[in-house]
């Protein structure tokens, strides 16, 4: 299974065909894509993936699951994340073959998660299938390339500090228990540390790129930065320097949007891209927002999906109701 909040990038590419040789299993080819792909909404689309990832693992019937991914594949959906749950759905479905063509094409189109790869149950029937470890090295050569840095010490640093952030934050929620105030303390260290920690490495570097710590490092950065709630004009402060390593094409404008969105509210304002959200009357909506009717414009700007995209992807991830419309401004 691999549920991401974007945290959740996706590259839009076409998946090809893999030639074996006679004496390995080989792949499936990929059905190429429509040369004029069916039309439907992002909302639409949206819709499919909820209730695909609901057939497979709330409802425990993968196998009524890959009718919806085979039609999401027809509409052009190429986000590496739905096609790998696509794969898990047809392992679990006991479609073996399918499942290797899914994860081929998860590859193709990006696919870098390969310690997960490696680990992930749903594919334990696949593991054994020579196609599968041809997979395996792509998903690893991806991964590779979000590693080069000019400084291996200072990434491996921030990529281990990441783990604790993500650590303490799954611990939160275990088994739909409500967090312990231990818990709770245990985050507010985690932060406090990692927020301590990066200003000696901002001091010294200046924003943490993709040329000095790699780009999944980097991005790393901006995860704990976004979580430095604790010390907002630090926040602020990071926000400039973001924006500069944006402009240099060092940093993605996507994760810049974020932090954007995250100071702002901080500071009590209305948000630009609606990708903060609180909970009001037991539905997760977006924070006031402003100018809220070409909030998509902004997104896509940026490389982010619809507002309606991200509110399916949080009712997913947090399995709670999700709407994208707004809170009001305030008057």
């Amino acid at each position: 299974m691999h549920r991401l909040i974007a945290l959740l990038v996706g590259l839009i590419l076409s998946a090809c065909a893999h030639t074996a040789a006679p004496a390995e299993s080989p792949v499936p080819p990929a059905a190429p894509a429509p040369a004029v792909a069916p039309q439907a909404s992002a909302a639409e689309r949206a819709a499919l993936v909820t209730k695909a990832e609901q057939l497979t693992y709330d409802e425990k019937k993968p196998a009524e699951a890959l009718p919806l991914y085979r039609q999401l594949w027809d509409l052009g959906e190429r986000k590496p994340t739905v096609l790998y749950n696509a794969a898990c759905a047809a392992s679990l479905a006991g479609q073996k073959q399918e499942a290797l063509q899914w994860l081929e094409r998860a590859a193709d189109a990006g696919l870098d998660t390969s310690q997960h790869l490696a680990t992930d149950p749903d594919l334990a029937p696949l593991r054994d299938d020579p196609a599968f470890a041809r997979v395996a090295e792509k998903v690893k050569a991806n991964d590779d390339k979000k590693n080069v840095a000019a400084d291996p010490a200072l990434r491996d640093e921030v990529l281990k500090r990441v783990e604790v952030d993500q650590e303490a934050r799954r611990a939160l929620f275990v088994n739909g228990q409500k967090p312990t105030p231990e818990k709770l303390e245990r985050l507010k260290q985690v932060d406090e540390d990692n927020t301590q920690w990066l200003k000696e490495v901002i001091a010294k570097h200046g924003w943490p790129t993709r040329t000095l710590v790699g780009e999944r490092a980097s991005k790393g950065v901006w995860l704990m930065v976004q979580h430095a709630d604790l010390d907002r004009p630090f926040q602020k402060e990071a926000l400039a320097l973001m924006e500069k390593a944006v402009a240099a094409g060092e940093a993605q404008g996507k994760d810049l949007a974020y932090l954007t969105d995250r100071v702002l509210v901080g500071e009590g304002k209305p948000q630009r891209y609606g990708t903060q959200f609180t909970e009001k009357d037991g539905v997760m909506v977006p924070q006031p927002i402003e100018d809220a009717e070409q909030v998509d414009a902004r997104r896509a700007a940026v490389g982010l999906g619809t507002l309606e995209e991200y509110a399916a992807q949080m009712q997913r991830t947090y399995s709670k109701p999700a709407s994208a419309k707004p809170l009001p401004l305030a008057k």
